[in-house]
């Protein structure tokens, strides 16, 4: 081929090129991650809750996954999840459509303070205090200390994107590993008051302990009559008197006050 002179060949039909990587449509992966429960992979129906790692699930998916003893994720009991107070995305009834035109990446909820729609082609936050998602631009062009939505508390910490790349994952997932670990040293904490306390109690009295044998003294009782503690009487009672003679010595059967 091209050796009489009719056709010139290319290099690409004359050298086989190594395939390139297929790449991923990055549309179809936002659909995934903002309108699919990252657990099931079913679309998203409310109620929505989202993780510390900013991760959307459908709640009985969540439920489903922590009654199933063999699976192991970050979830671990439902306090793990926060239920999310979303804003519904007005504009997206009143888009115009075809006979039967689906438009796939048209977002049902939207920012409460700026209108934007929560499509993954911007960044939201929630708050896992109260709930509540706004939009990054509501936070930087509206800054306040309290929620945007509620007006609630809000902290540095409880502040979690949704949806974010590798480096917010990353950074998540350090800050979730730090605030299980001050849980843990509070638990611990709270224990060992208790612990001490049981220690320094003193042991409660029993029965038994009330009832037993107490050591016996040498020191005579104090109700006992001058006359019991004289030498005379406690020599009538002595066996080994040296003073008694054979005669004061009773017989066994006789009852004499001499015997002892």
């Amino acid at each position: 081929m091209g050796g009489d002179g009719g056709s010139i060949p290319r290099r690409c039909e004359m050298v086989r090129e190594k395939a390139k990587p297929e790449q991923k449509n990055k549309d179809h992966d936002m659909v995934g991650k903002w309108q699919h429960c990252a657990l099931s992979g079913q679309p998203l129906v409310k109620p929505i809750v989202a993780c510390r790692l900013g991760r959307l699930y459908n709640k009985e998916a969540v439920i489903q996954h922590l009654l199933d003893k063999s699976s192991k994720s970050h979830i671990r009991k439902l306090s793990d999840v926060k239920e999310l107070i979303l804003t519904d995305n007005e504009s997206k009834d009143k888009v115009v459509k075809a006979d039967n035109y689906v438009d796939h990446y048209a977002a049902s909820y939207a920012c409460p303070v700026t209108g934007i729609e929560m499509s993954g082609r911007f960044r939201f936050y929630f708050n896992f205090k109260c709930g509540c998602v706004v939009s990054e631009k509501a936070i930087v062009e509206v800054p306040s200390t309290e929620c945007h939505k509620c007006n609630g508390p809000k902290h540095e910490d409880d502040i979690i994107i949704i949806n974010g790349d590798e480096d917010d994952v990353k950074k998540l997932a350090d800050r979730l590993a730090l605030l299980r670990e001050a849980l843990k040293k509070e638990k611990r904490d709270k224990k060992e008051p208790k612990a001490k306390k049981k220690k320094l109690v003193e042991p409660v009295d029993t029965k038994d302990d009330r009832n037993s044998k107490k050591p016996k003294t040498d020191k005579a009782p104090s109700n006992q009559s001058k006359h019991e503690q004289s030498e005379a009487y406690k020599k009538l009672f002595h066996k080994n008197n040296p003073e008694r003679t054979k005669d004061q010595k009773a017989h066994w059967v006789t009852f004499n006050p001499y015997y002892n």
